[in-house]
């Protein structure tokens, strides 16, 4: 018979009560077993501060019936013993807190949770910091990346010093190989829409647009604006509804983001 106590005891002591974990799992923390005992301090930790960063996002609504789907724990406990990155943590745990419902077969979350475990700390961090610019420049617009027309009328431009900035990179790395290493890893996983462009000045002229500066030409996409949503927390918010007054972003301790970035037709 599976030791149900042991694995939320280990996991309670990360968060400082066991009832949090039973509150936000449901009938799902019955899977919950002796394995995690033998997970090292730091995984616990890990885990806890993906609890923690869910609980917080689920505010009151934790109070409420909902359980989250086995396979959306399975993925969880796989991946957040090795965040120790705090934007990921974030995600995970918004992740967590979106996969919680009446609907025990309602495990899309599985999907991203599987995404995430693909993307590098830089693609995490760079998908935040394009939809935040997204979200700034366009807020309140009735515009949707679900239609072709309307990622026309979010197409933006990124000046490289300024993505660099918001990216904290530091003198030990090299931006050449970050900046094409987050563009097109973001465009495989179908983040951004295919039409971006990355260049010098010269370069994109070429491409028909006017700009001043090295830069990135950018557009969302549907699955990198459900991403976006469920990373934080947003379960009932359509994709349309990423520009309306119900989603807010966070202030994030170490993103900052600086202006300079705006929309951009073709030229």
């Amino acid at each position: 018979m599976t030791d149900v106590g042991t694995g939320l005891t280990v996991l309670g002591s990360a968060l400082g009560s066991v009832k949090i974990i039973e509150k936000i799992l449901g009938p799902t923390a019955d899977y919950l077993g002796q394995g995690i005992r033998d997970w090292t301090q730091k995984s616990v930790n890990n885990v806890g501060v993906v609890f923690k960063k869910a609980a917080n996002k689920l505010g009151e609504r934790i109070d409420q019936p909902g359980t989250v789907p086995p396979r959306v724990l399975k993925g969880i406990l796989q991946e957040a013993p090795f965040c120790d990155d705090e934007l990921s943590a974030e995600y995970f745990g918004g992740i967590l807190a979106s996969s919680r419902s009446l609907v025990p077969r309602d495990d899309r979350a599985t999907a991203l949770i599987s995404l995430i475990s693909r993307m590098t700390t830089y693609q995490i961090h760079s998908h935040f910091i394009f939809y935040s610019i997204f979200k700034t420049l366009y807020d309140g617009q009735n515009l949707s990346a679900t239609s072709p027309e309307h990622r026309d009328k979010m197409q933006t431009f990124v000046p490289v010093r300024i993505f660099m900035e918001a990216l904290s990179v530091s003198a030990d790395e090299n931006p050449d190989l970050i900046w094409p290493h987050v563009m097109f890893g973001l465009n495989k996983e179908g983040l951004i829409d295919d039409n971006f462009f990355i260049g010098n000045p010269d370069s994109l002229r070429k491409v028909h647009y006017t700009v001043e500066t090295d830069g990135i030409v950018i557009r969302p996409s549907a699955l990198g604006t459900e991403l976006l949503l469920a990373a934080h927390g947003y379960a009932d918010l359509t994709i349309p509804e990423f520009l309306s007054s119900e989603c807010s972003l966070p202030s994030l301790a170490g993103v900052s983001i600086p202006d300079g970035s705006r929309h951009i037709d073709l030229g």
